[in-house]
C-alpha cells in the first residue's frame, strides 16, 4: 500500500506559502499527533491571517479550518481573526440548518406525490462525510429526480412559492430536458432566498452520461436530521464526486477535502465496486485523478488494486495533476484558462465518443458566443 506522508511541493508546483501548508494540515482528515504538532509550529510563523481567511473562504473550508484550529491552538490565533471565523462559522451553521429543514420538507412533499427523489451534495453530503452539517458550506439545494417527474416537481415547487429561474412552455421544457447541454431545472424562492437545482443528470451529457436512471437501483436509506431519506452508497459517491470536481477543473479545494475525508473515515469501501461503477460510467480517469491528488495532498492510503489499475493511465494523471495544483491557490487569468480548460477536459476522458461529445459542445459554445457578440 502506498502512502505519501509529506507533500512534495517542488514536484507538484503548489503554492508553498506557510498559510497554504497550515490550511492543508488543518483540513487533513487524519489529525494525528504529527499533524497536530506541525499545525502548532506553523501558527507561530509569520502568518498572513487575512490571506489565510480569504483563501479558506474562497475554497469553502473556512468552517472546517475554524473548527480544527479552535480545538487545537485557539490561543495562537489573533482574537480578531478568531472572532471573524467564529461569526462566519455560526452564520454558515445557521444557514445550513435552515436549508436542511427546507430540503427535508420538500422531500416529504415529493414522497407524498409518489415522486422518488435523491438529495445531492449539500446537507446529505455534509452529514455523510463530516457527521456535522455545519462543517461543509453549501449555498443551494440539489435534488435528483427521474426525467419524467420534472413536470410534477415543477408544479409542486410553484405551489410552495418557488418560481422557475427560466420560464418555459411545456414544449420548450421538453426540448430543454432532451438537450445534451442541460442537466438541471432551476428554481428560486425569493422570500426564503433559496436556490434549488432539480437534476435529471449529474452534469451535462458532454461531461458525463450519469443520469438518475443509473442511480436508482443503488438507492439506500439514510438518516438526515432524524428523517429517513434516499442516499447513494459510498461506492457511487466516490466516482460522482470525482466527476463533479473534474467538471469544474478542481477549482475549489473543498471538493478534494470531501473525497479525502470520505475515504479516510470509511476504510470498508468496496473498491472493486468503485472501479466497476467508474468503468460503467466512463469516468475511471476522472476517478484516478481525484484519488491520486488526495493521496499526494493528504497522504490518504489507497489499496494496491487501485494503484495497479492507475498504472494504466499514470502518465496522463501525472501530467494533469500539476495543472490543477498550479491553479488551486493562485489567481489564474481567464485567458490562461480558455484553451487550457478545453485541453484538460479532453485529456481527462478515456473514451473517444466522450472526447468528441465534449469537442462538439465546445464548438457549439464558441459559435453561439460569437453570434451573441455580433448581435450586441
Amino acid at each position: 500500500m502506498k502512502t505519501l506522508s509529506k507533500l512534495d511541493t517542488k514536484n507538484q508546483r503548489i503554492n508553498t506559502r506557510p498559510e497554504i501548508e497550515l490550511l492543508l494540515s488543518s483540513v487533513n482528515p487524519d489529525i494525528n499527533d504529527a499533524t497536530t504538532e506541525r499545525i502548532k509550529t506553523l501558527v507561530k510563523q509569520n502568518i498572513d491571517w487575512q490571506y489565510l481567511t480569504q483563501t479558506a473562504d474562497r475554497h469553502a473550508v473556512l468552517s472546517l479550518l475554524y473548527s480544527r484550529l479552535n480545538s487545537i491552538c485557539s490561543e495562537a490565533i489573533p482574537e480578531p481573526i478568531l472572532s471573524q471565523w467564529r461569526r462566519s462559522f455560526q452564520f454558515v451553521a445557521q444557514r445550513n440548518l435552515f436549508l436542511t429543514g427546507e430540503l427535508i420538507n420538500l422531500l416529504k412533499l415529493l414522497k407524498q406525490q409518489d415522486i422518488v427523489a435523491l438529495p445531492y451534495k449539500g446537507p446529505v453530503l455534509a452529514t455523510l462525510i463530516y457527521k456535522n452539517v455545519a462543517l461543509r458550506r453549501f449555498g443551494d439545494l440539489d435534488i435528483i429526480v427521474q426525467q419524467q417527474d420534472i413536470f410534477a416537481v415543477r408544479e409542486l415547487l410553484i405551489a410552495q412559492g418557488y418560481r422557475p429561474k427560466r420560464e418555459m412552455t411545456d414544449t420548450e421544457l421538453v426540448k430543454y430536458l432532451n438537450s445534451k447541454r442541460e442537466h438541471t431545472y432551476d428554481f428560486i424562492h425569493e422570500d426564503k432566498n433559496i436556490f434549488i437545482e432539480i437534476h435529471w443528470r449529474i452534469a451535462p451529457k458532454y461531461i458525463t452520461p450519469i443520469a438518475a436512471k443509473d442511480l436508482w437501483p443503488d438507492l439506500e436509506p439514510f438518516s438526515l436530521a432524524g428523517t429517513t431519506i434516499n442516499n447513494l452508497p459510498l461506492e457511487d459517491w466516490l466516482p460522482i464526486l470525482c466527476v463533479h470536481g473534474s467538471r469544474h477543473v478542481w477549482e475549489r479545494f473543498s471538493w478534494l477535502c470531501d473525497i479525502a475525508t470520505l475515504i479516510h473515515k470509511n476504510p470498508d469501501i468496496n473498491w472493486e465496486e468503485v472501479l466497476q461503477k467508474a468503468n460503467d460510467w466512463g469516468c475511471q480517469r476522472m476517478l484516478f485523478l481525484g484519488l491520486y491528488m488526495v493521496n499526494e495532498l493528504f497522504g490518504i492510503s489507497l489499496p494496491p488494486e487501485i494503484w495497479q489499475q492507475m498504472k494504466k493511465v499514470e502518465p496522463i494523471v501525472k501530467d494533469i495533476a500539476p495543472q490543477v495544483y498550479e491553479q488551486l491557490f493562485a489567481t489564474v487569468k481567464t485567458s490562461d484558462k480558455f484553451m487550457g480548460r478545453t485541453f484538460y477536459h479532453i485529456q481527462v476522458r478515456e473514451r473517444l465518443n466522450h472526447k468528441i461529445l465534449y469537442i462538439q459542445s465546445f464548438l457549439y459554445w464558441l459559435v453561439k458566443g460569437k453570434k451573441e457578440i455580433v448581435k450586441k
